[in-house]
């Protein structure tokens, strides 16, 4: 239920692209990211911003998709998706 999660400001619409959202919970972040086109896909990176020091594994959580492993709080995913995409980066001890 990411409803019960804190919804972080880290992205300014209307500047940021892709548009992206934010939703730290516990241990995890999640994020939402919205290409500018829906009918084009974007083939750039997403920069996940809110993160801790430390290092993560980031998921495309609607695929199943592992997308690797990042260090925070500075981190960026290669990013090709059509529409949306919505990740889980889950901190590693």
């Amino acid at each position: 239920m990411l409803s019960t999660g804190t919804f972080r400001d880290l992205y300014v619409y209307g500047y940021d692209e892709p548009e992206g959202y934010a939703i730290e919970k516990g241990e995890k972040m999640y994020y939402a990211f919205f290409s500018p086109d829906p009918a084009k896909a974007w083939k750039s990176g997403v920069e996940l911003r809110g993160l801790s020091k430390g290092r993560y594994r980031v998921v495309d959580y609607v695929n199943g998709k592992a997308l690797g492993t990042i260090e925070g709080p500075n981190a960026r995913v290669d990013a090709d998706f059509r529409g949306r995409l919505l990740l889980e980066a889950n901190r590693i001890p």
